[in-house]
């Protein structure tokens, strides 16, 4: 099976996808995991964690071939990103209709918060979502789908010379990912557009970045849970 995948994907393309198709496996897994870890006396909490560490552990197994991270973002940069961020906020938190996914209150499952350890799980699951997601979605979405679109060599693509065509279908794809699809499907177009705009990638992660972390806050401050 591993010489099969190896042989159908390229050393550039495995950096992209094995940590957003490992991070998604293991969510699909996650009733399993968490029956597993009950009945080792663990509870339910570390499955979030289990999933970060994977991603995690496979970033740092692919560093190297993530040319695309290797220039860091300028403070105009950071600042575009920064306002970029908190504007996919705003467009996810809108009150949506349920056919395009919007939550109903029953949607609702607040983590525990009884002591030390349900916050130790709240940060684990914040920091995930924050600063690990940002980055496999950003490299799996933009730097590699939305540019394999455009063109089968996809490292020699300039994300400035993608067209409408990749744009707009990653987007969608990455739309059907999230249950608020038309967030996602507007989330998608514009971290895309900072991609394309400022050929860093590093821009539309921390705009990503910003949006999960933000949105964590909101969720937890504001008992929002059915975000989570």
């Amino acid at each position: 099976m591993s010489f099969q995948l190896q042989s159908l994907f390229t050393l550039h393309e495995r950096a992209r996808i094995y940590p957003f198709i490992g991070f998604i496996l293991l969510l699909a897994c996650e009733p399993l995991l968490a029956s597993g870890l009950s009945w080792l006396g663990l509870g339910s909490q570390p499955t979030y964690l289990l999933r970060t560490l994977a991603a995690v552990a496979l970033l740092l197994y692919f560093w190297r071939d993530y040319t695309e991270l290797s220039l860091a973002p300028s403070f105009y940069h950071g600042v575009i990103a920064i306002l970029s961020g908190l504007l996919v906020f705003a467009i996810w938190i809108l009150p949506y209709p349920a056919w395009m996914g919007g939550y109903v209150a029953a949607d609702s499952k607040a983590l525990p918060l009884y002591d030390a350890m349900d916050v130790f799980w709240l940060v684990c699951r914040w920091s995930g979502s924050a600063l690990v997601v940002p980055v496999i979605e950003e490299l799996f979405w933009r730097a590699y789908l939305m540019r394999r679109l455009e063109h089968a060599e996809f490292m020699a693509v300039s994300p400035a010379a993608v067209g409408t065509y990749a744009v707009l279908v990653s987007s969608v794809l990455f739309a059907i990912e999230h249950q608020l699809w038309f967030a996602g499907l507007l989330a998608g177009l514009i971290y895309a557009g900072l991609y394309r705009r400022y050929q860093l990638l590093w821009v539309a992660v921390l705009a990503h970045m910003v949006t999960n972390g933000v949105l964590g806050a909101w969720v937890v401050l504001g008992g929002h849970w059915q975000y989570w």
